[in-house]
């Protein structure tokens, strides 16, 4: 696993990204080394219009298994998420089971009482901009 991190580099186009992405799964850990290495910022040029709703869960997941140790650059990931262009369209369009699951993330893991009140508030915003509703 030591070896197979190592190797991990960012992808620079969505397909990359993709390809990099489905070869880690399986593995949570590396595909969490792949985002962690790819800067939250990056997000929106490297998908531009070509993130699907699978990817767009997966990735929330991802952020989901680091979120506790560090809170602010899950909410930078996320942040950028919604800056993906078409991200509203890539919502409104989510199925039952693909909102179910970004819900039951939401709910057990960003919505813990350990979260300071001001991250609290931009997750709370963001799950707005999701589409998720309480």
């Amino acid at each position: 696993m030591v070896d197979a991190a190592k190797n991990i580099r960012p992808a620079n186009t969505a397909y990359q990204f993709e390809v990099f992405w489905k070869a880690l799964s399986g593995d949570r850990s590396l595909q969490t080394h792949l985002l962690k290495v790819t800067s939250p910022t990056a997000l929106p040029r490297i998908f531009k219009d070509a993130m699907s709703a699978s990817m767009l869960v997966d990735i929330v997941k991802c952020v989901a298994t680091f979120f506790r140790e560090e809170m602010d650059l899950a909410i930078k990931y996320l942040e950028n998420l919604t800056k993906v262009p078409r991200f509203d369209m890539l919502t409104l369009f989510l199925s039952p089971t693909e909102k179910a699951d970004l819900l039951k993330v939401w709910d057990e893991v960003f919505c813990i009482e350990e979260t300071p009140i001001e991250c609290a508030e931009i997750l709370d915003n963001l799950r707005s901009v999701c589409g998720l509703k309480k």
